[in-house]
């Protein structure tokens, strides 16, 4: 009788447990959210953001002033007393892999660097960093110091995405993951470094001219997503800008993964687009910078290995990029349009569970940092078109966009981590796929991707005065 009574029990028990996982199951996950994205609320949001923004659009017509500024960001690792405001730390964990490496020395030095832009009153700034992004915090700390100055709206901020940077300044449980423990004093420090990058290329502009153009660069990029047959957006997108005193700045804009240097690594380094910017800088440009493009779904490809095949890469591109900034047509005379909506985003539908079910919004959001207002900011220069976007967009996403900005007579560029991350941004078609891309970092749900081009589609159609 005993032993049937410990039996019972313990059946009873079990029982208790699958039920107990059974609504933990329930609701620790949630059903993916399959509604069609244009009956939303977040669109119809969205939308009134956008066409409220049209309305009082941003435009200048007139003669174009250009300010460079440029500034080192590689933390210096001490022992003892480190000097936050010097930029010293005593470690400082690389951010990208996720492997929670720190740093034990510099390769090559990263940098910042901006340029600044005036055509009338109409003022805007490009910045980039030698970083895998530029955290959120930094931008909204960056944003207080200069609101006397300058708004977040005329701010574009990109990366060039190399994974051999500096962490520890993204919060959240996944923000650490990726990046090491936040830490307070790295977002002050580089807060104050971009703050002052910013200024001095705002009080240091020149009258000057621009241009731009493109080379196909189809050697040294992949789609990572279904190899070889996959399509590419593998066209290298150049700003030209040269002041009346002679100075040149250029910008590179391409779509491959800055990920040649690998977790094998534990020095600091800019990965290929850092050699891209010595190159040039090395052929005569004054002030080089690189924007991560479309990178989601695209990888990089060359010669060599390691080192070598980062050297490769950057110094091709560079090779490339000096003949086409040799042949680019000049102008003087701006007609600037400049857009900035906020954008609303569905509820987090991230982290893989089964092919119909993601972690609850409840649980992601103790896991994802909350974002506070999210920027998709359009420019239009001329005939050149400049979407700068929160996100890593698909490369695919971004040919068909850019294939019909070229119907139209326009050249563009669309860059990565302007200010916020909303994870990869992928086709639909992708969404169940068993990758990592849209499995791990597609943290909205199936329609995510074709709500962002709509987006994307609307503001391109705005600043060029066409249905695209």
């Amino acid at each position: 009788m005993k032993t049937k009574r410990w039996h019972r029990r313990l059946i009873r028990v079990f029982i208790g447990l699958l039920a107990a996982l059974l609504l933990l199951f329930i609701f620790a996950t949630e059903a993916i959210d399959t509604t069609p994205y244009f009956e939303t609320e977040y669109y119809r949001t969205t939308i009134k953001n956008i066409d409220a923004e049209v309305e009082k659009m941003s435009k200048a017509e007139g003669l174009l002033y250009s300010g460079f500024s440029k500034t080192n960001i590689t933390p210096k690792i001490v022992s003892g007393n480190a000097d936050a405001a010097k930029g010293e730390f005593n470690s400082v964990k690389m951010a990208g892999y996720g492997d929670g490496k720190y740093a034990k020395g510099v390769h090559d030095s990263l940098y910042a660097k901006a340029i600044s832009l005036q055509v009338g009153n109409q003022e805007i700034v490009l910045i980039s960093a030698d970083m895998v992004l530029v955290p959120e915090p930094v931008v909204l700390q960056v944003a207080q110091n200069l609101k006397n100055r300058i708004s977040r709206k005329q701010l574009f901020f990109g990366a060039t995405h190399t994974h051999a940077s500096i962490g520890n300044c993204m919060p959240s449980f996944v923000g650490e993951l990726f990046a090491g423990e936040y830490d307070p004093k790295v977002v002050k420090w580089l807060s104050d470094k971009f703050t002052s990058l910013i200024l001095r290329s705002l009080e240091s502009k020149h009258p000057s001219q621009f241009g731009s153009g493109a080379i196909d660069m189809p050697h040294l990029i992949r789609n990572r997503i279904i190899g070889e047959t996959g399509r590419l957006n593998s066209k290298l997108t150049l700003l030209s800008i040269v002041q009346d005193n002679g100075k040149k700045a250029a910008v590179g804009v391409f779509s491959a993964h800055a990920t040649t240097v690998g977790p094998w690594s534990d020095r600091f380094s800019a990965d290929y687009p850092g050699y891209f910017q010595r190159s040039l800088e090395a052929k005569g440009i004054d002030h080089a910078l690189f924007f991560a493009g479309a990178v989601g779904s695209h990888s990089n490809k060359g010669k060599g290995k390691k080192f070598k095949k980062i050297e490769y890469i950057g110094n091709t591109l560079a090779d490339s990029a000096a003949r086409v900034l040799n042949r680019i047509v000049h102008d003087s005379v701006m007609d600037l349009a400049l857009v900035a909506p906020q954008l609303q985003t569905p509820k987090l539908q991230a982290f893989y569970v089964s092919d119909n079910r993601r972690l609850s919004p409840v649980i992601n959001r103790f896991l994802m940092p909350e974002l506070k207002s999210i920027y998709l900011q359009g420019l239009r220069l001329n005939d050149f078109i400049w979407l700068a976007m929160p996100y890593e967009l698909s490369g695919e996403y971004g040919l068909d966009l850019k294939n019909a900005l070229k119907l139209e007579g326009y050249n563009s560029a669309l860059t990565s981590f302007n200010g916020q991350y909303l994870g990869y941004i992928v086709p639909q078609k992708y969404y169940y796929y068993n990758n990592y891309e849209p499995r791990l970092m597609g943290w909205y749900g199936p329609s995510m991707g074709d709500y962002l081009m709509e987006l994307n589609y609307r503001i391109a159609g705005t600043l060029t005065n066409s249905r695209l």
